[in-house]
């Protein structure tokens, strides 16, 4: 009789903590892993030297680190390419939600302008990205004298969605880092417009030094790359 005058209690305490445990809120998602901002090469070995520079190496214009935010349903991307069109047969971006990533949301086939710089990638608006939520894209190239098996290079990043508020605007106005892909896509849209302004040149060049690629500063902005109409596909499951 003793022995149930105390282990009721325990029993009563220990499904109080149970419920309260199962009360509390989710933890919040952890950041996913750095961005890859330097090329990697694809599966196939023989093709990873396919396409080579001399001078810089490709890479996407993002922070290593994440969140890299936006506050819009649209985001533009911007890589800096060395090739040109007679070294690159053709370019496929991805974006996938993370981290599942069993389904591509959108992926695009392109091909780049004749000349080397820097080019962008701007997001649909279908399907929407969700505030709060990790997005993972991938940007690929195929060089001409690739084997065409599996990507030559390779770029990947994460973008999150997050609300626009009066704090927010005045960053992206400012063109300081915090809401990088609106500021970045801001000083780039303007820069076309107005290239010899000095306000927006030291602009840029403070967006590009807060991610060491300053040395990027001068290589023109040749805007979107070639989207090739009939290779635009939606929410289509990722085979492996």
């Amino acid at each position: 009789m003793r022995y149930f005058k105390w282990i009721a209690p325990l029993i009563l305490i220990a499904a109080t903590v149970d419920r309260a445990i199962s009360q509390r809120p989710p933890a919040p998602p952890s950041d996913p892993p750095p961005n890859g901002t330097q090329p990697g090469g694809g599966l196939d070995p023989a093709t990873r030297s396919a396409c080579t520079s001399e001078s810089n190496r490709m890479r996407a214009l993002i922070p290593v680190k994440n969140p890299v935010l936006t506050t819009t349903n649209q985001p533009t991307i911007f890589f800096y390419i060395p090739f040109g069109s007679d070294q690159i047969q053709s370019g496929e971006f991805s974006l996938l939600a993370y981290p599942k990533e069993q389904q591509r949301l959108h992926t695009v086939r392109f091909t780049l302008p004749k000349t080397p710089g820097i080019v962008s990638v701007t997001l649909p608006s279908q399907p929407e990205i969700e505030p709060g939520k990790y997005y993972h894209w991938y940007f690929q190239l195929y060089c001409r004298n690739g084997s065409g098996r599996q990507p030559d290079l390779t770029l990947h990043g994460f973008i999150q969605r997050t609300g626009l508020t009066p704090e927010r605007q005045r960053q992206i106005n400012a063109a300081t880092s915090d809401i990088w892909y609106d500021a970045i896509a801001q000083v780039a849209g303007q820069l076309q417009t107005s290239p010899q302004n000095p306000q927006l040149r030291t602009q840029w060049r403070t967006l590009l030094q807060t991610i060491d690629a300053e040395h990027l500063a001068q290589e023109p902005l040749l805007g979107s790359v070639i989207v090739l109409k009939d290779k635009t596909e939606h929410a289509k499951p990722v085979t492996k």
